[in-house]
């Protein structure tokens, strides 16, 4: 049986963000719920512990705009983590070239 990983890495044009795997489970849990993200649940379904998820610029901003919408806590389902905030906050530099 293989161990579940303890962090996943997103590869980003300004630098990696690493998520703890509770984040990642939140992440995912939220993107359910968004049907214009299946690619991306799809492309942190498939890579492994050892190697970076990319992501298309489309779909980095596709995340950015679920991150916002998750951020402004509008359906008080589930707060969002502090490693999706700064998820967050790496995809907005990375996106528009700041930071």
């Amino acid at each position: 049986m293989t161990e579940r990983p303890d962090r996943v890495t997103l590869a980003l044009n300004r630098g990696d963000v690493i998520l703890a795997w509770a984040c990642r489970q939140a992440l995912m849990r939220r993107l359910q719920h968004v049907r214009e993200t299946a690619r991306i649940r799809a492309s942190f379904e498939v890579v492994g512990p050892s190697q970076p998820i990319t992501l298309t610029g489309g779909q980095r901003t596709a995340l950015l705009l679920t991150l916002e919408g998750w951020s402004l806590d509008l359906d008080d389902y589930e707060p969002m983590p502090e490693g999706l905030i700064e998820l967050r906050n790496a995809l907005i530099a990375d996106l528009h070239g700041t930071g």
